[in-house]
């Protein structure tokens, strides 16, 4: 997708990820969301688009803070460049404002359906889930041994190809490899259907890792 947009100068990308990390709240909001995306969605301009000046201006020129409507519509006004716009969002659940994302999402599904394409990740919460169904996108349910038997082959691949795990024996590679199989859950994918809005929406394994 990266490589299409870069060679397809009507199409733009972005990604933001719902850092839960603790320390990393700025990272876990809707308005840090629609920054990151006017940053992303800006930069195939070759310079400030007029109307983030304009937002910028309306601000006492920096002075004060836009609020999260205005940024809204400044996004919206800088995707119009595009034919295509492909957005992607990891980690939904991990944002601090769940309620506010969700109607946000709803609310950029319902503009320019052929020109959006969104694909979100989360765990498999419910609300999150009844939501989006709300949408009415098609579904499919992947079976949780097909997931586990790619997860196993990644985590190999990881544990005997990086050099930084050289150190560790057998024994402890064996117990990092277990904890990650044991909390990878089901995934549950949920993409676009036909001459609706591109909206694809992945409920990935969770692989976290805890020390007992």
């Amino acid at each position: 997708m990266a490589r299409h947009c870069e060679t397809n100068q009507s199409s733009a990308s972005a990604y933001f990820f719902f850092d839960g990390r603790d320390g990393q709240k700025e990272q876990q909001t809707v308005g840090s969301l629609i920054r990151s995306l006017i940053a992303q969605f800006s930069t195939p301009y070759g310079g400030v688009p007029s109307v983030l000046t304009k937002l910028y201006h309306s601000c006492h020129s920096g002075r004060a803070q836009p609020s999260l409507k205005s940024l809204h519509a400044t996004l919206l006004l800088i995707l119009e460049a595009f034919d295509d716009v492909f957005i992607i969002l990891d980690a939904l659940d991990e944002c601090t404002e769940r309620k506010d994302l969700l109607k946000w999402i709803k609310e950029m599904t319902s503009w320019r359906k052929c020109k959006l394409h969104l694909l979100a990740t989360s765990r498999p919460e419910e609300d999150i889930a009844k939501h989006l169904r709300l949408l009415d996108p098609d579904h499919v349910y992947i079976k949780q041994g097909l997931i586990t038997d790619d997860v196993k082959r990644y985590v190999d691949n990881v544990l005997d190809g990086e050099d930084a795990f050289d150190r560790w024996d057998d024994e402890i590679k064996a117990n990092i490899k277990s904890k990650l199989l044991d909390s990878a859950g089901g995934m549950f994918v949920l993409f676009d259907a036909p001459n609706d809005v591109n909206l694809t929406v992945l409920f990935k394994v969770s692989t976290s890792f805890s020390s007992d």
